[in-house]
């Protein structure tokens, strides 16, 4: 191009600047041709086709890592080990920390859920029902289900924590509510 063409001045001012009237460099149009062309069938296949998404992959490596964790035993016997295992009962205290001390109070003497650290329970008969409980939940009660939001390890984990706490002297502790329960052991 000639200086002559290079710089020609457009017709509109603002606010006293002219400005050059020069075409974007073709590599930068083309770039941008290129990107539009390709944002259809990219849309098309992650949208209406087999692309998998974010989501996809995040779903398939939560089966992967279920898959791999080791699953933990329900048998009676198994939540009576649990319940001198520091490790279990360590993550069990975690979760439920996380997940049932707005109910239960965070030392399990009760809030809105019952005491957990009496010897009466309502919908408790062995040490294996924590596990049943937390899974289907008692609506009646207000209890949602945590079946397919906790894991089975953590479910065990949690539920070996419960059982544990029997027996402890929370700081304000809910009256007794329930059948009395004898011993797990």
């Amino acid at each position: 191009m000639s200086e002559s063409q290079e710089n020609v001045l457009t017709d509109h001012a603002y606010d006293g600047i002219q400005e050059y009237d020069n075409p974007m460099p073709g590599w930068w149009v083309w770039s941008f041709i290129i990107t539009i062309a390709f944002a259809f069938p990219y849309w098309a296949w992650y949208h209406l086709a087999d692309g998998h998404s974010l989501h996809d992959e995040y779903d398939a490596s939560v089966v992967a890592a279920e898959l791999l964790a080791p699953k933990l035993d329900e048998s009676k016997e198994a939540m009576l080990g649990y319940l001198d295992n520091p490790d279990v009962l360590a993550r069990g205290a975690e979760r439920f920390a996380a997940t049932c001390a707005a109910c239960h109070f965070a030392d399990g003497g009760g809030l809105v859920g019952p005491n957990m650290c009496d010897d009466n329970y309502i919908h408790i008969k062995e040490i294996t029902d924590f596990m049943a409980v937390i899974r289907t939940g008692v609506l009646e009660k207000g209890m949602a289900p945590y079946e397919g939001i906790l894991r089975q390890q953590e479910i065990v984990q949690v539920a070996a924590y419960m059982a544990s706490l029997r027996g402890t002297k929370p700081s304000n502790p809910k009256e007794p509510q329930g059948d009395v329960i004898p011993p797990w052991r």
